[in-house]
């Protein structure tokens, strides 16, 4: 028979391994992104202003683009604080960044260039 001090022992062991389990699982959750963002995309001297509307479903995202020259819809992905995303447009975009609750960063490729991206969550 188990004495008091030991059963006590298992049962923090258990609610350590517990709360680690489940601190685990909710950094792999993917941060709300849905919402309209205003973003800035630059390449060299040339900016740009964008807008995206996201809507997600899990990990899962999709929306619309709309530039000064191009409009579109976006389809990608964000898990931890990474997102990815293409746009589907006239010239094809593809974004990859990071989201920090309401900012998002990162580069974008397309058509053989490469800039760079910053986008805000509008209120």
């Amino acid at each position: 028979m188990q004495t008091s001090k030991s059963m006590r022992l298992n049962l923090g062991c258990w609610a350590v391994l517990i709360l680690m389990c489940s601190a685990s699982r909710a950094s792999d959750t993917a941060p709300n992104v849905a919402g309209t963002w205003m973003v800035t995309a630059s390449s060299g001297r040339r900016k740009a202003q964008q807008t995206l509307v996201i809507q997600q479903d899990g990990a899962k995202i999709t929306g619309t683009f709309k530039g000064p020259r191009q409009s579109g819809t976006i389809e990608g992905s964000v898990t931890g604080n990474s997102i990815n995303f293409h746009v589907t447009a006239k010239a094809g975009l593809d974004y990859t960044g990071t989201v920090d609750r309401d900012s998002m960063k990162g580069t974008l490729s397309g058509e053989g260039k490469n800039g760079e991206w910053t986008a805000t969550r509008a209120h």
